[in-house]
C-alpha cells in the first residue's frame, strides 16, 4: 500500500485529492463563513446600516452562490432593503470568454423600503458610503474606460416589492408596488446588450409592464412601456399638500414604445400609441361636489423626439366631460382655485444636522441657443360635454348650460402663426342650439367663423336685465346665421341674419305687458369696427306690441323701466374725516374731441300687425287707448344728414278709427329735415272723457274726432299745420275737476259747431327748434286755449267775422222811446239769423231793458205830442172848420194863435182851469212876442204835468225785445226755443240812442 503511494502517479493523485478536498472545504465551508463575516463586518464600516444575512451556500464546483434572507436595516432599525434569496450561477466559460459569464441569476422577493422622515431626511441616504481616508479612497475609473465584460444568460426577479413612505408631509403618503417581476435575457455589457421584461402590480390593481432591449455600453434602450389601471388618486395623494383640489376617482392607461440613448446628449424618441384617462373626478378640498368629471380621455398617435425638440399628436379626445364653473361674487373664477397651490403648513424647525443631497442635472445640449420645440396636435375633440356656468356676481345668478357640447380643433401647434380649424356644436339651455365653424390664428390674433343660432332662450339674460332695468323678460328665442371676423381691417366685422321670436317682457312693478313681438327679423346685418359702420338690409317686425303709460306722477313707464328698480337715489354720505387744509391747483383740461357718430343705414323696416296700448294714469278716471293692426314700412333710414327716409304706416285706433303716417323724415337727424303727415279719423271722443272731465269740466256724451297734421322741418325750423274736425260733440255730466279751464266750454263748442254739428279748426304753429321756449305740445295747447278764450269772450265778433256782419253783431241800437228797427239794425238781425242757422246749438238771449235817462223823456215827449194832436183834432171839430173825414193838419203847421188856442184848451182840460201866466209872460206888451211866450209856458207846464212810470218803461223794453224776436224768427227757420227774452239791464246810451247787448248761451 505504501508502495503505491510512493509512486509518482500516486503522489499526483493524492495531491490532487488533497487540493480538491481543500478546495471543496474552502468552497463549501470556509467561503460561506468568510462571505458572511465580510458582509457583516465591512458593510457597517462602509455604510450607515446594519446587515443581516441568512443561510449562505456556495458550490465551488458548479460556481453557484445561494444567499438567503439578506437585509439592511437603517439606524432606527427599520428594514431598508433585502431579499429572500439570491442565486448566482457563474459559468466556467468566463475563463475563455474573458468575461464574467452567468448562466442565471435569480433574486427572490427583493424588498426596497424608501421613506422620508418627518424632518425630511431620506432613509436611503444611509446607503451613501461613509467618508474614507484619502489613502483608502478608490481611484475613479478613467474617463471613457470600458466597463468590465459581463454576460448574463438569464437574470430573474420574482415577487419583488417597492414601498415608499413620506412622513415629512402634513398628510403622510405611502405607496407599495408588488409583486414585481423582472427578467433579463442574454445580456452583455457590450453593444448587443440584452432583452428585459419588467412587471409590477400594486394592491389597487395598478400594473406596469416594461419590456425591451437594454445596453449599457453605450447606454441605450428601446422597448415598450405599458401602464394599466394607474389610480389618479395615487398621484394626487403624493402631491396632495401642494394641491388645492381632491381627485376622487380616475384611472390612467398608457401604451407606448420608446428608444433611448445617452451619448453626448440625451436622445429619447417616445411613441404613445394610446393614453387614456377614465372616470376622472376633481373637486375642491372643501366641497362634496365634483367640479370636473371626465369619463373618458384618449390620446393616440403621439410621438415625441427629445433630440429633435419635436412632437406630433394625432388626436386627443374627451368624452362626456362635465364642468361646473362660475364667477364668485367677487368676480373670481371658481376653477382657478383648483390651480392655486395649497398654502404650505407651518413646520417647526428641526435642530441638528440634516443631510442635503446636491445634484447637478445636465439637460440637452450645452449650446447657448436651445432649439425651439415644435408640437403639432392634429385633432382635439370634445364629445358630449356638459358645461354649466353661473355668474354669481349678480343675484339671482345668471346661468347657462352647454350640453351636449361637441368641439373639434384641428391643426393646433406651437407655431402660433398657423391657423387652427375650429368647429363647435352645442345645445344651449336644453332648448337652443349653437354651431360654430371657423379658423383661429393665435398670433397675431385673427379669426373668422360662421355662427348658427337656433332657439336660444333669452330668459337666461334676465338677471342682467334686472340689474339695469325694471323689466322682466318672460320669453324670447334668438336665432340666426352670422359670419364673424376679427383681426384684419376692419378689426371686427359681423354680417348675416338674426331673429328673435316670441319676445315677451313685462313691467316688474306693474306686472303687465311692456314690449312684445311674435318675431323680429334683422336681415342683411353688416356691422364693423375700425372703421365703424352699421348697415341693415331689412328689419321685419311681426305683431310688435308696446305699452306706453303716463304714470300718476306724469313720468313715462318706459323711462322708469329703463332707469331700473333702484332709481337714482342720492349717494351715501361719507363719514367726515378730520379737517385738513389742502392746497388745490386747478388745471384747465381740454375736453376730448367728440368721436364721429357711427354711420348707420337701415334700408327697410316693415311692421306687420303692430299694436300699441297707451294709458294715462295721471288723471282720474284713467285714460286708455290703443292702436291696432299697424302696418307699413320705413324705407331708407340713415344717419346721413342729407338722407330722407320714406314713412308709410297704417293702423286703427281701437277698431274703427283709421290712423296713417306718411312722408319723408331723417329719423336719426329729425331736427334737420322732416315732412310728415299724420291722420287720425273717426275717433270716438268718449274715450277722451278722462281728459275732458279734467280740463273741460264735462264728460263727453258723444262725438267723433278727425285730425290731419302736417309737420315740416327744414334746418331746424318747424312749420306745423293741424286740421282738427270734431263731429257731433255733445257734453254730458259736469265733473268736479279743480283743473278745469275757467271758460264756458259748452258755449265755445256751440260757437264752433256748424249747422251740421261739425267743428272745423285749423291750428298752424311755426317756430325754431333752437328756441329753448319752443315746445310743440304746449304751443298747440296754448293756441287751442286762446281760440276758445276768444270764442267765449267775444263770441259775436267771431260770428260777425264768420258770417260777414261785422264785429258789432252783439249790439242792437234803438232810438230813445222807440221799438222800431232801423235799416242798419235790420241788416245786423239778418247776420244774427245766419249765425243762428249755422250754429244750431247757440241760444240767444234778448234783454228786456231800457235806458230811463233817454227813454223816459222820449216817452213824455211822445205822450205830449199825442195829447196835442188829440186836442187839435177836438178843437178843429168843435170849430167845424174842416170835415170830419179830413185829416187834421199837424201841430207844427198851425199858426201861433192856433197853437196857443190848442194848448190853452189842453191846459184847461188837464188842470181844470184857465192858465195863469207868470208875471214874466204878462209883462210882455207886444202881441207878437206875447203869444210865443205863452206857448212856451203852456208847453212846459203840460210836459211837467205828464208822468211816465216804470211799467211804461218795462213795456217799452218788452216791445223792443218782441220786435227783435219777430225779426229773428219770422220766416227764418230758427227754432223759437233758442231765442229767449230776458229781463236785464243790458242797455246803455250810445251816441244818443239806446244800445241793447245780446247774449249767447
Amino acid at each position: 500500500m505504501l508502495r503505491v503511494f510512493r509512486t509518482r502517479i500516486a503522489r499526483i493523485v493524492f495531491g490532487v485529492a488533497v487540493v480538491v478536498g481543500l478546495y471543496a472545504l474552502s468552497g463549501f465551508e470556509i467561503a460561506p463563513k468568510l462571505l458572511r463575516s465580510k458582509l457583516l463586518d465591512e458593510i457597517p464600516k462602509t455604510f450607515n446600516v446594519t446587515p443581516a444575512v441568512g443561510d449562505i451556500r456556495i458550490n465551488p464546483f458548479l460556481f453557484e452562490l445561494d444567499l438567503k434572507n439578506f437585509a439592511l436595516a437603517a439606524p432606527d432599525g427599520r428594514k431598508l432593503l433585502g431579499f429572500d434569496r439570491l442565486f448566482v450561477d457563474l459559468d466556467l466559460s468566463s475563463l475563455w470568454h474573458r468575461a464574467y459569464t452567468f448562466r442565471r441569476i435569480e433574486l427572490d422577493a427583493p424588498v426596497l423600503n424608501a421613506s422620508v422622515a418627518p424632518d425630511g431626511v431620506i432613509n436611503l441616504l444611509a446607503l451613501e458610503p461613509k467618508p474614507a481616508e484619502p489613502a483608502e479612497r478608490p481611484k475613479p475609473p478613467a474617463k471613457g474606460a470600458p466597463l468590465p465584460a459581463v454576460r448574463i444568460a438569464s437574470f430573474k426577479v420574482t415577487e419583488g416589492s417597492v414601498s415608499y413612505e413620506d412622513r415629512s408631509r402634513p398628510s403622510a403618503f405611502a405607496v407599495r408596488l408588488e409583486p414585481i417581476t423582472f427578467e433579463l435575457k442574454d445580456f452583455t455589457t457590450g453593444v448587443a446588450g440584452g432583452l428585459f421584461d419588467f412587471t409590477g402590480t400594486s394592491k389597487l390593481g395598478e400594473r406596469v409592464e416594461w419590456h425591451g432591449h437594454l445596453s449599457v455600453q453605450p447606454v441605450a434602450s428601446d422597448g415598450e412601456l405599458r401602464i394599466e389601471g394607474l389610480q389618479a388618486r395615487t398621484l394626487w395623494a403624493y402631491l396632495e399638500d401642494q394641491l388645492n383640489f381632491v381627485v376622487t376617482s380616475g384611472t390612467i392607461d398608457v401604451q407606448s414604445t420608446y428608444k433611448f440613448s445617452l451619448t453626448d446628449r440625451v436622445n429619447l424618441a417616445l411613441d404613445v400609441g394610446r393614453a387614456a384617462v377614465s372616470n376622472l373626478a376633481v373637486r375642491p378640498k372643501n366641497s362634496d361636489t365634483d367640479w370636473v368629471s371626465l369619463p373618458q380621455l384618449e390620446m393616440s398617435g403621439a410621438a415625441i423626439d427629445l433630440g429633435q425638440h419635436s412632437g406630433t399628436i394625432d388626436s386627443v379626445s374627451l368624452t362626456r366631460l362635465k364642468v361646473l364653473a362660475w364667477f364668485e361674487p367677487d368676480g373670481a373664477i371658481n376653477l382657478l382655485k383648483l390651480a392655486v397651490p395649497a398654502a404650505p403648513p407651518a413646520r417647526a424647525s428641526v435642530a441638528g444636522p440634516r443631510a442635503v443631497a446636491s445634484t447637478t442635472v445636465v439637460t440637452g445640449s450645452s449650446s447657448p441657443a436651445a432649439t425651439a420645440w415644435k408640437i403639432d396636435l392634429r385633432e382635439f375633440a370634445l364629445h358630449e360635454a356638459s358645461i354649466s356656468a353661473e355668474d354669481r356676481t349678480i343675484q339671482p345668478a345668471g346661468k347657462v348650460l352647454l350640453a351636449p357640447l361637441s368641439l373639434s380643433v384641428r391643426g393646433a401647434s406651437l407655431d402660433l402663426a398657423k391657423p387652427v380649424k375650429v368647429t363647435l356644436d352645442s345645445r344651449v339651455n336644453e332648448t337652443g342650439s349653437l354651431t360654430v365653424d371657423g379658423e383661429l390664428t393665435p398670433r397675431p390674433l385673427a379669426a373668422t367663423a360662421k355662427v348658427n343660432l337656433a332657439g336660444i332662450d333669452l330668459t337666461a339674460v334676465q338677471p342682467y336685465i334686472a340689474q339695469r332695468t325694471a323689466m322682466i323678460l318672460r320669453s324670447g328665442r334668438l336665432g340666426g346665421a352670422v359670419q364673424i371676423s376679427y383681426g384684419a381691417k376692419p378689426s371686427i366685422k359681423l354680417s348675416g341674419d338674426l331673429s328673435v321670436e316670441k319676445l315677451h317682457t313685462i313691467d316688474a312693478v306693474r306686472h303687465d305687458d311692456l314690449i312684445n313681438w311674435e318675431r323680429l327679423d334683422v336681415r342683411g346685418l353688416d356691422v364693423q369696427q375700425g372703421p365703424d359702420r352699421l348697415e341693415i338690409a331689412e328689419i321685419v317686425a311681426r305683431k310688435p306690441y308696446a305699452r306706453v303709460i303716463i304714470q300718476s306722477d306724469t313720468s313715462l313707464n318706459l323711462a322708469r323701466v329703463l332707469k331700473g328698480r333702484g332709481g337714482g337715489g342720492p349717494a351715501p354720505t361719507a363719514v367726515a374725516a378730520p379737517a385738513k387744509t389742502l392746497t388745490v391747483k386747478t388745471v384747465a383740461l381740454k375736453p376730448p374731441a367728440a368721436e364721429p357718430a357711427m354711420p348707420m343705414l337701415i334700408k327697410k323696416i316693415h311692421v306687420q300687425a303692430g299694436r300699441l296700448d297707451f294709458a294715462d294714469l295721471s288723471i282720474t278716471p284713467n285714460f286708455s287707448a290703443g292702436i291696432r293692426d299697424l302696418e307699413g314700412a320705413v324705407l331708407g333710414l340713415s344717419s346721413n344728414p342729407n338722407s330722407r327716409a320714406k314713412v308709410g304706416l297704417r293702423g286703427d285706433l281701437d277698431q274703427f278709427s283709421p290712423v296713417s303716417i306718411d312722408g319723408d323724415v331723417n329719423v336719426l337727424s329729425a331736427a334737420l329735415y322732416s315732412d310728415l303727415t299724420m291722420s287720425f279719423h273717426n275717433i270716438e271722443l268718449s274715450i277722451f272723457n278722462p281728459y275732458s272731465g279734467k280740463w273741460a269740466g264735462y264728460d263727453i256724451a258723444k262725438g267723433k274726432l278727425t285730425t290731419d297734421m302736417h309737420y315740416k322741418v327744414v334746418d331746424r325750423r318747424l312749420d306745423a299745420q293741424h286740421h282738427i274736425v270734431i263731429d257731433q260733440l255733445e257734453f254730458g255730466e259736469k265733473t268736479a275737476s279743480k283743473d278745469a279751464v275757467s271758460l264756458p266750454v259748452k258755449l265755445a263748442v256751440a260757437l264752433l259747431k256748424d249747422r251740421n254739428g261739425v267743428i272745423d279748426l285749423p291750428l298752424p304753429v311755426s317756430g325754431s327748434l333752437d328756441d329753448p321756449k319752443f315746445r310743440l305740445g304746449p304751443i298747440i295747447w296754448k293756441v287751442l286755449v286762446n281760440l276758445l278764450e276768444k270764442a267765449v269772450t267775444a263770441p259775436f265778433a267771431l260770428l260777425g267775422a264768420l258770417f260777414g256782419s261785422g264785429p258789432d253783431l252783439q249790439f242792437i241800437d234803438f232810438q230813445p222811446g222807440s221799438n222800431d228797427l232801423t235799416p242798419t239794425e235790420s241788416d245786423k238781425v239778418k247776420g244774427l239769423v245766419k249765425a243762428l242757422q249755422e250754429r244750431p246749438q247757440l241760444k240767444l238771449e234778448i234783454p228786456i231793458a231800457t235806458v230811463a235817462e233817454l227813454d223816459r223823456p222820449a216817452l213824455i215827449g211822445a205822450a205830449f205830442e199825442t195829447q196835442v194832436a188829440e186836442a187839435q183834432v177836438e178843437t178843429q171839430r168843435n170849430a167845424r172848420k174842416v170835415a170830419a173825414s179830413t185829416p187834421p193838419a199837424s201841430f207844427d203847421q198851425l199858426d201861433p194863435a192856433a197853437k196857443l188856442d190848442v194848448l190853452t184848451r189842453l191846459y184847461a182840460r188837464d188842470f181844470g182851469a184857465e192858465p195863469k201866466y207868470p208875471d214874466s209872460v204878462t209883462a210882455i206888451k207886444q202881441k207878437p212876442a206875447l203869444i210865443p211866450a205863452k206857448i212856451d209856458f203852456l208847453t212846459a207846464a203840460l210836459r211837467e204835468h205828464l208822468t211816465v212810470g216804470d211799467e211804461q218803461l218795462t213795456a217799452l223794453g218788452q216791445q223792443r225785445a218782441l220786435a227783435l224776436q219777430r225779426a229773428l224768427l219770422t220766416d227764418t227757420g230758427v227754432d223759437p226755443a233758442r231765442v229767449f227774452l230776458v229781463v236785464s239791464d243790458k242797455a246803455i246810451e250810445k251816441d244818443g240812442g239806446v244800445r241793447m247787448e245780446l247774449s249767447l248761451r
